[in-house]
């Protein structure tokens, strides 16, 4: 029995990509290795069929009447933000890079969400100067800056709060609200933030935001969520006399990027805010709903080759071309406990013959491993691993100035033609800004 029989992440990993019965890794139909010898690795090969159909799926799963944003910090690639935007996905950013990702993208300003909780006023500022269309204000501190800087440039900014709910996300692997958080305004001082924007002639009110965490493998908790902003929504209309134009609900829906990880059910959460709709909708709402993680793992995958193979202790342990400072999200950066991710010998999916190995990359630190004893196919230098599902925080997630590596190119296959989306490092790139003592 293969490993991908053995895991259900691991075979739905691979379905996706359409190789689920193949002994040899495609991607978009093109092989593994033809990618890693044209580009060379280690290499981020994407797959824009499996980007167009993750989004078809989770906009029919929640219908036309709400409106898909993409989180461009977890892949902030022109060309991917690209394909989601064909898609009929908009656009959600957190910084002035992810602005200019989202404009080169194709997206129009005024379409643009710009949510986090610590836009300095040179953000703030340059967004009002783009026309930005909805500030996601996350503290009174926050809001009288785009106040000061709304007035100053003698322009109206539209105004959405983040909400922190107390209770929280429940399943979440990172939990972003309830008791205490930089994210989002608590409860009980939502009111006064409403009344101060009503009250400013620079700000325009347009509605509530919530995102209670990521990686939530439980869709009754995201509808509990969303069922809690909308009942607290309908409650301060009625209290306030405003009207919230739109609203929110978040996302964060988990994508299984290690072995074991669960699959999150779309279509629960699609029947269940569909069913919220038919007792709050309205015609002049508009509702959201953002992902990053969920729309982008599945289309991306993490090409490195078998450096050097030794035996230790017993044990066979095999170094990468590849890394943490590559791939660190793969590597469980930011994890409690450390699990293998889908990772795979390119040419041999199916391969009977397997032995336990520990996989690292060529990093002088421990952090650099991948798995530890993880049954594979015998492993020689030169063979080519791949870690599946890693299309979402990859090189930008990643310390790629540890040891000074090249960073690997960014590849988009696209049917039978393939597109170099970043060009791969130099060795020289070490040495760029630096100037001599």
């Amino acid at each position: 029995m293969s490993a991908a029989e053995r895991d259900p992440a691991l075979h739905g990993a691979l379905d996706a990509l359409g190789c689920a019965s193949s002994d040899r890794l495609l991607i978009g139909g093109v092989d593994a290795h033809e990618l890693a010898d044209r580009f060379g690795t280690p290499l981020y090969a994407f797959c824009e069929a499996v980007l167009t159909r993750r989004a078809r799926a989770v906009l029919e799963a929640f219908g036309p009447r709400v409106e898909l944003l993409y989180s461009v910090k977890a892949n902030p690639s022109v060309g991917v933000t690209s394909v989601l935007r064909r898609a009929g996905v908009g656009c959600e950013i957190a910084s002035l890079g992810e602005l200019h990702v989202a404009l080169a993208a194709g997206h129009p300003p005024e379409a643009l969400r710009f949510a986090g909780p610590g836009k300095t006023d040179i953000e703030l500022d340059t967004a009002l100067a783009h026309g930005l269309g909805v500030f996601h204000v996350e503290s009174l501190d926050e809001l009288q800056s785009l106040d000061s800087l709304a007035a100053a440039r003698r322009v109206v900014a539209d105004v959405a709060v983040r909400v922190n709910l107390p209770s929280g996300l429940g399943g979440a692997r990172m939990r972003m609200n309830g008791r205490s958080s930089r994210f989002g305004v608590d409860v009980e001082q939502v009111p006064e933030l409403v009344r101060t924007i009503e009250a400013r002639p620079t700000l325009r009110l347009r509605g509530l935001h919530v995102y209670g965490g990521t990686q939530c493998f439980d869709a009754a908790a995201f509808i509990g969520q969303a069922r809690e902003l909308i009942e607290r929504a309908n409650d301060w209309e009625q209290q306030l006399g405003v009207a919230f134009a739109e609203l929110d609900l978040g996302g964060g829906f988990g994508a299984a990027v290690f072995q074991g990880d669960p699959a999150f059910d779309l279509d629960a959460a699609g029947r269940g805010v569909r069913e919220l709709l038919a007792a709050n909708d309205r015609e002049d709402r508009r509702w959201f709903v953002e992902l990053g993680r969920f729309l982008t793992a599945p289309a991306g995958v993490f090409l490195t080759r078998v450096v050097r193979c030794k035996t230790s202790g017993g044990q066979q342990h095999v170094a990468l071309d590849g890394g943490m400072h590559q791939a660190a999200a793969a590597a469980g950066l930011g994890t409690i406990v450390r699990r293998p991710p889908l990772i795979v010998a390119a040419d041999r999916l199916r391969h009977a013959e397997r032995a336990p190995v520990t996989l690292g990359g060529p990093l002088c630190t421990p952090a650099d491993q991948f798995a530890d004893q993880l049954e594979l196919p015998p492993l020689r230098p030169g063979d080519l691993v791949a870690v599946l599902h890693a299309g979402a925080y990859g090189l930008s997630y990643s310390p790629t100035m540890f040891l000074s590596h090249s960073t690997p190119a960014e590849v988009l296959v696209q049917g039978n033609d393939v597109r170099v989306l970043r060009e791969r490092g130099d060795p020289r790139d070490a040495l760029r800004g630096q100037n001599p003592s």
